[in-house]
C-alpha cells in the first residue's frame, strides 16, 4: 500500500517563530536563527496530526513533539545538565535517542554521540577528555563500560529501556533474541542485564536515573527554558569519524551547520511526500543516521520508523513488514538481502527510495541489487549517496541521477550550495572527465573542526583566495559528463608496487566482471617478504555458481592480477561503524590460496612485518572456507 497523501515536500509552505530570521548566508544558503528542533516545525506547523513517529504501533504526533521535548529538557535542567555541559548519548535507534539529541540542544549543551564500543574500549578518551559528566545509556549497553564508571568524572547515568515506548502488548519482544545477530544475542543476555542493573548501588559516587523518570519530572516542572533565538556559533554536537584510516577523531559541529543541511534541500523537489514511512535503522552516532535518516525525514513531514537492532538477517523481511517507503542502510545489508533471495513479487512495492550511503559499491553488486528490488516489487532502482561526514554528510546525492543509466555512481553536488573539485597529487585541477582525482569540497554544513587537534583540522581544511572553506575528503573520485561523480574509494586504499607506481585497490574491485561467480569481494595489500606487496582477493563466492577450487582460484587470481584469495561465507561486520570490517579484513593473514604448478597450489600466511610463510600442497588439498573471523582470532 502506498502512502495515502501525497503533497509534494518541495510545496510545503513553511511558518516561521516570529522571531526567526535571517542570520548568515553561506554559499548561498540562508540559515536562520534557529535550533534544529524550531527548523524542522516551520515544515510541519500544517502536519500537526501528522505521526513523526511510529515505533512498533506507538505513534507519536508532530504536534506532541514540542511537549515531549520540553519534559526531557526540564528533565535534564533537573538533574544539573547545564549550558554548556556535555552530554554523553550512548544509545540505540530509538525515539529517545533523537528526542535527547533536541533536548540536550534546547538547554545548550553539547551532545557527545558514541556507540557503547567506544565506552568499552577506550572509555576515558569518550567521557573524561570531554569533560563528559553525564551519560545516557540503554540498559542493555551498561554492562560493556560499567566497570569504567567508578573513579570516573561521570557523575550521573541515565538508563532507558527498550520498552518504555512500546505498545503494552509489545512490552518484552526484545526478551527474545533467537533472530538477533549473534554480536546483538550477547549485548541483549538478560541475566548479564540484571546482574548490572542489581550491582549498581556498589559503585560510589555516582547517581542512576531512569529516562522515564526523568521524562516525568520534567513534565512536572515547570522550570524555565529558552525558546527563543538560538547562537548559532555554539557548538552543538560530537561525533566521530569511523576510524577507517586510524584512531576515530572527535568532529566538533557548531548549531548553523545543521540548519544549513536543511536550508540546502528546502523547496528541492526530490519526490518525496509528507506521510512518508521511513525506515530508521542506522544509529544516530553515525552523521548519516542524525541528518539523512533522521532529520530530512522530519523536514518532509515524514514518519520515522525505528528499529533499534541492527540487524541485516532481517533487513528485508523488516522492511516489507513496516510497509515503509523511504530506507537508507548499509551496502552490505542489502547484498545479505541478495543472497537470501526473493521474499515474494510485492513485498517492497511500497518502496520509493532504497538508498545506502558511505561505502564504495562497485557495478556488479549495484545490478544485483537492483535485480533484487525489482524482483520484490520495487519500482525504483538502487541509489547510492556520498560525502565524508565532516561535510555534513551532503556532499554528493541522486537526488537528480538519470534512472536508466545509473549504475554506482554516487551523485550529483547539491547546487548551488555544495560545490566540489578534483585536484591530482601534484595539487592542480583535473578539468577532464573520467579522470580520478583527489576529492575536495566546499559546504555550508561542514563541521568546524576537530577537537583539540589543530594538526589534523589544519590537514583537512584550508581557505582559498576567496575566503571560502574547502574541505579534502581523503576519497577518490571521478567526474563523469553528465556532472555526476563516482567516490571510487579512500585514496589510502592504495598499495606502491616494486616499480614504484601507486596501486589503487578498489580500481581491482570495481573491475569485478559480473560474469564471475564472485558475490562480495574486498581487495587488500599484505607486505611480503620481497619488500613489496602482494595484493590478494577477499571472497565470497555465489553458492549456486561455484565453489572454491585450484582451478578458480588460478583464474581469479590470473584475471585480475592478484598474488592470492580467500574465501569466506560471509564478512564481519564492524561493530561500530555497522558497516563491512575493513580493519579486520586488512588484517586478515591467514589461509590464502595461489597458483603454484600444474599439480600443486600454495598456502600462504601473511603478517604485519612482511614475513611470510608458503606451504606447497597438492591440488587435492581441501581449500577452506573461513566461517567467521573475529578479532579475537588475530
Amino acid at each position: 500500500m502506498r502512502t495515502t497523501t501525497q503533497i509534494n515536500t518541495s510545496t510545503i509552505e513553511r511558518k516561521f517563530p516570529e522571531w526567526a530570521k535571517v542570520d548568515r548566508v553561506i554559499n548561498g544558503a540562508k540559515i536562520y536563527n534557529m535550533n534544529i528542533f524550531d527548523n524542522i516545525m516551520t515544515f510541519n506547523q500544517d502536519n500537526l496530526d501528522g505521526p513523526a513517529f511510529d515505533y512498533f504501533g506507538r505513534v507519536i504526533t508532530y504536534g506532541e513533539l514540542p511537549a515531549l521535548r520540553e519534559a526531557y529538557a526540564r528533565g535534564l535542567k533537573l538533574a544539573g545538565v547545564k549550558e554548556g555541559d556535555v552530554v554523553t548519548l550512548c544509545m540505540p535507534v530509538s525515539v529517545e535517542n533523537l528526542m535527547m539529541l533536541f533536548a540536550v540542544n534546547l538547554v545548550k549543551a553539547i551532545s557527545n554521540n558514541v556507540n557503547f564500543l567506544f565506552l568499552k574500549n577506550d572509555f576515558e578518551l569518550y567521557t573524561r577528555d570531554k569533560g563528559s559528566e553525564v551519560i545516557v545509556t540503554l540498559d542493555a549497553f551498561l554492562p560493556y563500560f560499567v566497570d569504567h564508571l567508578a573513579d570516573s568524572g561521570v557523575r550521573k547515568v541515565i538508563v532507558m529501556n527498550l520498552d518504555d515506548y512500546l505498545p503494552e502488548d509489545k512490552k518484552g519482544m526484545f526478551l527474545d533474541t533467537s533472530e538477533m545477530p549473534e554480536q546483538m544475542q550477547e549485548v541483549f543476555d538478560i541475566g548479564q542485564i540484571m546482574e548490572c542493573l542489581n550491582n549498581l548501588d556498589k559503585i560510589k559516587g555516582v547517581e542512576f536515573i531512569r529516562l522515564e523518570d526523568l521524562r516525568q519530572a520534567g513534565e512536572e516542572s515547570d522550570i524555565p527554558l529558552d525558546l527563543g533565538p538560538t547562537d548559532l556559533d555554539r557548538d552543538i554536537s560530537y561525533f566521530y569519524t569511523s576510524g577507517t584510516t586510524g584512531r576515530p577523531k572527535c568532529v566538533v559541529y557548531k548549531e548553523y551547520s545543521m540548519n544549513a543541511y536543511v536550508e540546502m534541500h528546502a523547496g528541492l523537489d526530490t519526490q518525496n511526500y509528507v506521510g512518508e514511512r521511513n525506515f530508521q535503522c542506522i544509529p544516530l552516532t553515525h552523521m548519516t543516521g542524525e541528518r539523512v535518516c533522521a532529520i530530512m525525514p522530519l523536514v518532509r513531514g515524514g514518519t520515522l520508523v525505528p528499529r533499534p537492532i541492527y540487524n541485516k538477517y532481517t533487513f528485508a523481511r523488516d522492511l516489507s513488514e513496516t510497509q515503509c517507503n523511504c530506507v537508507v542502510a548499509t551496502a552490505s545489508f542489502y547484498l545479505m538481502s541478495v543472497r537470501q533471495g526473493v521474499l515474494s513479487p510485492d513485498a517492497l512495492s511500497c518502496l520509493r527510495r532504497p538508498a545506502s550511503g558511505g561505502e564504495a559499491v562497485n557495478v556488479s553488486a549495484v545490478r544485483k541489487i537492483d535485480k533484487w528490488l525489482k524482483d520484490n516489487g520495487c519500482e525504483v532502482r538502487y541509489s547510492i549517496g556520498g560525502g565524508a561526514s565532516e561535510e555534513g554528510g551532503a556532499t554528493l546525492v541522486t537526488y537528480f541521477m538519470d534512472e536508466a543509466t545509473k549504475t554506482n555512481e554516487t551523485g550529483k553536488p547539491l547546487d548551488p550550495y555544495i560545490r566540489v573539485k578534483l585536484l591530482d597529487d601534484e595539487g592542480n585541477i583535473i578539468t577532464d572527465n573520467e579522470v580520478p582525482g583527489n576529492l575536495h569540497v566546499t559546504s555550508p554544513a561542514s563541521a568546524d573542526r576537530y577537537l583539540d587537534n589543530p594538526e589534523a583540522t589544519a590537514a583537512r581544511w584550508y581557505f582559498d583566495e576567496n575566503g571560502t572553506k574547502w574541505g579534502i575528503t581523503g576519497d577518490i573520485a571521478v567526474r563523469h559528463a553528465d556532472g555526476s561523480y563516482t567516490i571510487l574509494g579512500r585514496g589510502s586504499d592504495s598499495c606502491v608496487d616494486e616499480n614504484g607506481k601507486r596501486i589503487f585497490l578498489f580500481e581491482i574491485e570495481s573491475s569485478l566482471d559480473e560474469k564471475d561467480p564472485i558475490s562480495e569481494w574486498e581487495i587488500s595489500a599484505f607486505k611480503n617478504d620481497r619488500g613489496g606487496y602482494d595484493v590478494v582477493g577477499q571472497i565470497i563466492l555465489d553458492p549456486d555458481r561455484a565453489e572454491p577450487t585450484p582451478d578458480l582460484v588460478e583464474y581469479i587470481c590470473r584475471k585480475y592480477k592478484l598474488d592470492a584469495v580467500k574465501f569466506y561465507n560471509e564478512f564481519e561486520i564492524g561493530e561500530i561503524t555497522a558497516k563491512r570490517d575493513y580493519i579486520l579484513l586488512t588484517h586478515d593473514y591467514n589461509g590464502y590460496y595461489a597458483p603454484c604448478s600444474k599439480n600443486h597450489m600454495m598456502v600462504i600466511n601473511y603478517s604485519e612485518n612482511g614475513d611470510t610463510v608458503k606451504i606447497r600442497v597438492r591440488k587435492d588439498h581441501k581449500i577452506e572456507i573461513n566461517e567467521k573471523k573475529t578479532k579475537e582470532d588475530n
